[in-house]
């Protein structure tokens, strides 16, 4: 991936690209999207959504930071081999049971996390270790072995995300909701692998979508554009 930026990079800086109205959206229209989008969420937003998500559904802060650094390094472009996807790695079938519509959106996600071990720690007496199993492998596999699961992944991490607990977690300043920003960016271009009702299909191409925003970032500082012409001025 770095490869294919730098190299994208390298050519965008040597070439001259003629900005072209797409499906009836003004370039620079279409940048200022790109732009607001991109920083649709920043460390500091996420933390501010941690925040939220705690007092909300009343769970210790730091235990969703601990997981959400346990399960993705608090990345929403996240996706495991197994299905999980998002900050939190919610599962598809979980994600829709607890309302959350978009699980690469960070905020949405972040939330339907909170409300997951919450509930988890209601059925398990605030049990913090039973409920990171039942996060981790599921609530049938901690009744069935009456504890937390005999699988070392688990065993792992339930130790991980206590471990996080105990120290200062610090978000990545460049984590942005990937999501949010391609559905933006996909409207506006109308693609119809970016956005829309095929949103979903994106994540799948997102070498190749953060190539091309790499373009419009790169042509954004080096033309000015004419909103009533498009001609470069």
């Amino acid at each position: 991936m770095e490869k294919i930026l730098q190299q994208i990079n390298r050519g965008t800086q040597n070439s001259y690209v003629h900005p072209v109205s797409t499906s009836g959206s003004k370039f620079s229209d279409l940048l200022k999207q790109t732009q607001a989008a991109e920083n649709t969420i920043s460390a500091g937003s996420m933390d501010a959504v941690f925040e939220e998500a705690a007092r909300v559904y009343n769970v210790p802060v730091n235990l969703l930071k601990a997981i959400g650094k346990a399960e993705s390094n608090f990345d929403p472009s996240a996706q495991s081999a197994a299905g999980a996807q998002g900050v939190m790695q919610l599962m598809p079938q979980t994600a829709a049971s607890l309302g959350v519509a978009d699980p690469f959106d960070a905020q949405s996600n972040i939330m339907g996390g909170a409300k997951y071990i919450s509930g988890l720690l209601d059925q398990y007496d605030g049990d913090v270790d039973l409920a990171l199993a039942a996060y981790n492998a599921g609530s049938g596999n901690v009744a069935k072995y009456g504890g937390i699961p005999p699988f070392s992944e688990t065993q792992n991490y339930v130790r991980k995300v206590k471990e996080y607990m105990g120290s200062s977690i610090q978000i990545d300043e460049s984590t942005q909701n990937v999501s949010g920003l391609m559905q933006q960016t996909g409207a506006a271009l109308q693609c119809p692998i970016c956005g829309g009702s095929q949103k979903k299909a994106a994540v799948s191409d997102m070498t190749v979508w953060l190539a091309e925003l790499l373009k419009l970032q790169v042509q954004s500082r080096m033309l000015s554009v004419d909103d009533y012409t498009g001609t470069v001025l």
